[in-house]
């Protein structure tokens, strides 16, 4: 037994620098208390860690196998003793824990325990938990060199969690950081995109409604001149009244054509489907492509997510827009395909191709890239020389 004795300093030594290596807190926790029967000679050992209220919120315990833990049922809550201990100023320790009259007895099939000892474990001023031992070996009760092992081993447990929490909070502060950060730059990409698309409806504007309407001006001056003379040319009037006529319902066109793109109403009103296939409709009208349109796991009933149907209907827009302007080609199939996985949409032309790894920004496909990164979607773009271009969104379920 003494020489037992002796070695215990060396092994409290041992278990300080165990602890103090440690940096997670479950492993700490689990530690400590393995420690604490070791130092202690005791069967059983646990620590309560309060909440807020003084309950004990996180029970850790030694000795107890899960099937005996299953038979005990719910883990104590902080009554009887073990919440005077709660309150107590220093260690308790006691020779026979059921005899004492703040006990409240043991659930069943809970095991015997008589020695006791309970230390409190402080964080700084705040009282973290409480350490148990209970059921020395050998029957006897825990004397004061088992308290200052215990209350020892709890100083440098204490030191360990109060670190192991510093860790925590700068690794909690730092994910706080990096998500402010992404939402600053997705708040970042969001702008450019909004301005992208404002430069383009500026464009749009300037080039269509704005040469539209100065062919207007124009032709209202003709007008005039046919009404000012001497001797009004009122059949030439007519003829030009009804050419204005014509390219007023002309820029009343391209003013719904440039709202569609905007933000197409079939797309709010009936969904992604109806909205595609007009747009695919649309396409053909103005540019003579043919598009070959199929649909995989939805028809008209099926709606998506807002932001994914947004985003799907945007791409495909996009992908034909480019088609339009610069592929020369002539179709151009539009896939789109609802599965387990998520959301694809494929949309595939026979025209000149390009290298992908040139500046992709010209073409529209940073832009798209950008909106299907906004709900955790990927854009794949396959193209060459020649060979025609090929761009895949998928969106994850």
């Amino acid at each position: 037994m003494t020489a037992e004795r002796n070695g215990r300093p060396d092994a409290l030594l041992q278990a300080a620098l165990e602890l103090t290596a440690e940096h997670d807190l479950d492993r700490i926790l689990d530690r400590m208390v393995g420690c604490a029967a070791g130092l202690a000679g005791a069967r059983y050992a646990a620590l309560g860690v309060y909440d807020s209220t003084g309950r004990i919120e996180r029970f850790v315990h030694f000795g107890l196998d899960a099937e005996t833990v299953a038979g005990i049922g719910q883990l104590p809550e902080g009554r009887g003793l073990l919440g005077e201990v709660i309150v107590a100023a220093g260690p308790i320790r006691l020779a026979d824990l059921g005899a004492d009259p703040r006990s409240c007895g043991f659930p069943a099939h809970h095991p015997p325990m008589r020695s006791f000892l309970g230390v409190p474990v402080r964080i700084g001023n705040r009282r973290f938990g409480n350490l148990y031992v209970t059921e020395k070996h050998g029957g006897e009760p825990f004397d004061e060199d088992d308290e200052h092992l215990v209350v020892t081993l709890a100083a440098f447990a204490a030191a360990a969690i109060e670190a192991a929490l510093l860790v925590t909070t700068e690794r909690e502060l730092g994910a706080v950081q990096e998500r402010a950060r992404a939402q600053r730059e997705m708040l970042a990409r969001v702008i450019d995109a909004q301005e992208a698309e404002r430069a383009r409806v500026a464009r749009d504007l300037h080039d269509q409604i704005g040469q539209s309407l100065t062919s207007v001006l124009l032709g209202l001056r003709l007008v005039d001149g046919s009404l000012s003379g001497e001797a009004p040319d009122l059949d030439d009037a007519r003829a030009r009244t009804g050419d204005v006529r014509a390219l007023v319902a002309q820029a009343l066109d391209e003013v719904r054509q440039i709202a569609f793109e905007l933000r197409p109403t079939v797309l709010d009103d009936v969904g992604l489907v109806a909205a595609v296939r007009r747009l695919a409709g649309e396409f053909e009208r103005r540019f003579g492509v043919a598009v070959e349109l199929a649909l995989d796991g939805l028809d008209d009933d099926t709606r998506l997510r807002r932001e994914v149907e947004t985003v799907v209907y945007r791409v495909v827009q996009e992908a034909l827009t480019n088609v339009a302007r610069h592929a020369g080609a002539s179709s151009v199939a539009v896939e789109i395909a609802v599965r387990d996985a998520g959301t694809q949409a494929t949309i595939t032309d026979d025209g000149v191709g390009f290298a992908v790894g040139g500046p992709l920004r010209s073409l529209g496909l940073a832009g798209m890239s950008e909106r299907a990164s906004l709900i955790d979607g990927r854009l794949d773009i396959r193209s060459a020389p020649g060979e025609g271009t090929t761009v895949v969104l998928e969106v994850p379920r």
